[in-house]
């Protein structure tokens, strides 16, 4: 939201909170499909500096999961 309404990065209406998928969704998904989750991490983007940083109690909007399947 910030990147489209502050920013103007994006064009307006390209998120649709509506759709955001929750991590405690996709991990439900991961472990439905016999995955084990071992990283989840957010992403963070300063606009001033214009440097991303990984952020593992930041996961409210951009995140990364990681997982495994155990045989």
């Amino acid at each position: 939201v910030g990147a489209e309404y502050l920013l103007r990065m994006l064009p307006r209406g390209t998120h649709d909170f509506a759709k955001f998928i929750r991590p405690s969704e996709l991990a439900r998904w991961t472990r439905a499909a016999d995955l084990d989750t071992y990283d989840l991490t957010g992403l963070t983007y300063n606009p001033l500096t214009g440097i991303y940083r990984l952020d593992a109690r930041d996961v409210d909007v951009n995140y990364m999961v990681a997982t495994t399947r155990t045989p």
